[in-house]
């Protein structure tokens, strides 16, 4: 028996751990499966069996690019070991390829696990949006986690599947341990062990890269279908996370230059489209009424498409959609709140690929298009209101920055029944109410952002809702919450009944004749969730509603597009006159240009056309929109289409450069 470490051994401990390898290969096609039949709407994927084959087949590749990758250091080290030779060393090389075997594949099972919980809550694969776990209110995101009843059985299961693959790598390391001859090579050519030298190393690296390809396999190789989800079924929690930390990377590095993503032209970009002045109003320059900005968590657009007797999520709140006015082709600025509150705080859309200004060094610079600018020009006192903690995000100093004249969190209110992200419903408007109704002589904009409405879901102990059947059709966009459904929409009927109780004390009160409330959503409910582009709409969508006294009241087009950018602007012309401000979006009461609505994921929206854009490959999909279905339908590239997408990306382009000004 040979004393040191030779090729005999070499070619033997590749041999030996493509077992391992072969089973944690297994484990992840498993996994795949699981993937799929727990995600997949299965009546919306009927006809596209060979793009699934597809998907299933690139899978496979993406999962050997990863076994390829953790294999290479283990590979590397065999390789070493020829010209080592030192057996006793090689043994001790085999207790660090254990370890290393056992945390490589335990992280990528605990990847998939925070893949899988992220898919749930976002509808996508880990993205730049993973790292706002980290700059968000983490210990409040930690217990709404820890609070899923799905929390429980994935830390088993982690548990249990990271001790088998320990015991599993234990098992092979023994193999490597010991000199049993699989082949005896001695007899081999010196070019043939050469080769195969080379080789292995060779086919590792062919394996991680995917392909031969310009480019190693990515996201940019998974779109082989119509069908957004059947796209998301390839590609792995490593493969998602690496694409993010390379896209957090640049965007922490400021490199990104949104006009060159965009294909924009410098000498096409003029921020003074951004000047605007409100129109000539004889009454608000008068009286100069109250102005209340609402925006409820996770309002979103969908739930209230379906609101009937035996689904009542309106509750009381339906008279006062009746009564006045209610845009329902209307989207979020993005998919989180931070999108909201920076997209309506500054008057400028969200940007592909760019750090949050709240997370940025223009977190404490003063601009120009901030909200509140015009109203206190004309006098008003700025208040602004959050549901929360002001710390989440740095917001406090952020709106002060901004403005405001007076911020009030969670800490201005007695807490009762709090919940995991601060006050409830009830206890949030009476905040508004009492900052509404203090100092009367003076006029007051409030702009207030609420928290009730997210997981883990709580109402108030006293709270009775009222009957919530849920259709049949809203549990299928919904695949992932079967369990606690009824308590989602329990807590949004909750928040919605407090805001009609909000509506009607002012309405039955003086404040009545000379106070405009907006209410919108900072973005759906997340728990919807849809693989076809035919529903992205009712996805995105938020709807907008708005009380005018009487004397205000001016004529408002229900039926246009607009999104959280253009709410200000209309604002403006129903409250001031003829005053100076700066924002990208357009008021609706402006009939003389083009209405189109649009947010961060590249979704386009006009009365009647719609464009989804993918920034990171320049591609388009081009759709009609029927208004009253609140469904998109394929269609070819039209003139309308085309000067969209051309507006979507001068404003882009026009607000990336704007924000970043020094």
């Amino acid at each position: 028996m040979t004393k040191e470490f030779n090729f005999e051994r070499y070619f033997n401990c590749l041999l030996k751990i493509i077992p391992l390898n072969a089973v944690a290969f297994t484990a992840m096609t498993i996994y795949r499966i699981f993937f799929f039949f727990y995600f997949a709407n299965i009546h919306s994927l009927k006809g596209l069996s060979c793009y699934i084959f597809k998907a299933f087949l690139l899978g496979i590749r993406f999962d050997l690019s990863v076994l390829a990758f953790i294999n290479a250091l283990v590979i590397i080290i065999f390789t070493i070991f020829l010209f080592i030779k030192n057996l006793k060393l090689f043994k001790v090389a085999i207790f660090f390829i254990e370890i290393y075997y056992w945390i490589a594949f335990t992280t990528v099972l605990l990847l998939n696990t925070v893949d899988f919980g992220f898919y749930i809550y976002f509808g996508e694969h880990i993205n730049i949006l993973f790292f706002d776990f980290f700059s968000d209110d983490t210990f409040a995101l930690i217990r709404t986690i820890i609070h899923d009843w799905r929390f429980p059985i994935a830390l088993t299961l982690l548990i249990f599947l990271s001790f088998a693959i320990y015991k599993f790598v234990s098992l092979t390391a023994k193999k490597l341990t010991n000199n049993f001859r699989f082949i005896n090579t001695s007899f081999w050519n010196v070019l043939v062990k050469i080769f195969i030298v080379f080789f292995a190393p060779f086919l590792i690296f062919l394996f991680a890269r995917g392909t031969i390809s310009m480019f190693p396999l990515g996201k940019f190789h998974i779109q082989i279908s119509p069908n957004s989800f059947i796209n998301n079924i390839s590609i792995t929690s490593v493969h998602s996370l690496t694409d993010a930390i390379h896209a957090k990377k640049e965007q922490s590095n400021n490199k990104i230059d949104i006009a060159e993503k965009l294909r924009i032209s410098k000498d096409e970009i003029n921020p003074s489209i951004f000047n605007k002045v409100s129109i000539k109003n004889n009454t608000a320059k008068k009286i100069k009424p109250n102005v209340v900005f609402i925006v409820l968590e996770s309002f979103g657009e969908l739930p209230l498409l379906y609101n009937s007797n035996s689904f009542d999520v309106l509750g009381e709140l339906k008279q006062h959609f009746e009564e006045d006015t209610v845009l329902y082709n209307f989207l979020a600025a993005g998919k989180i709140t931070i999108h909201c509150l920076e997209s309506t705080i500054l008057n400028m859309p969200q940007r592909p690929f760019s750090i949050q200004v709240t997370q940025s060094p223009q977190a404490f610079q003063h601009f120009s298009s901030s909200l509140v600018l015009p109203y206190k020009k004309s006098g008003y006192l700025t208040k602004a209101v959050y549901g929360g903690s002001l710390t989440w995000r740095g917001i406090g100093e952020f709106l002060k920055t901004q403005g405001f004249d007076e911020t009030y969190g969670e800490g201005s209110i007695k807490n009762e029944y709090r919940h995991e992200w601060g006050i409830n419903d009830a206890q949030f408007f009476e905040i508004v109410l009492r900052e509404l109704q203090n100092n009367n002589k003076t006029p007051k904009f409030i702009y207030a952002m609420s928290t009730g409405t997210h997981p883990p879901y709580e109402t108030p102990p006293y709270y009775k809702p009222l009957k919530l059947e849920i259709p049949k059709e809203v549990l299928q966009m919904m695949p992932n919450e079967k369990k606690y459904g009824k308590k989602i929409f329990e807590n949004y009927q909750f928040a919605n009944r407090e805001a009609a109780k909000f509506l009607s004390k002012v309405k039955n009160s003086a404040l009545a004749e000379n106070t405009i409330i907006v209410i919108t959503g900072d973005h759906s409910l997340r728990e919807f969730q849809t693989s076809s582009p035919e529903e992205l709409f009712k996805i995105y969508a938020v709807p907008m509603y708005i009380y005018i006294p009487e004397k205000f009241k001016k004529e408002i087009n229900t039926n246009l597009a607009a999104s959280h950018t253009d709410i200000m602007p209309t604002l403006y012309d129903l409250s001031l006159s003829k005053e100076e401000y700066t924002a990208a979006g357009i008021s609706l009461l402006d009939n003389t240009k083009k209405h189109i609505a649009f947010n961060s994921d590249g979704f386009i929206l006009s009365n009647s056309k719609a464009v989804l854009y993918n920034i990171e490959t320049d591609s388009s999909r081009y759709f009609n929109f029927d208004a009253k279905t609140k469904m998109l339908s394929k269609t070819d590239e039209t003139q309308e289409h085309r000067e969209m997408l051309e507006s979507y990306k001068k404003i882009l382009a026009t607000a990336n450069i704007y924000l970043n000004q020094k």
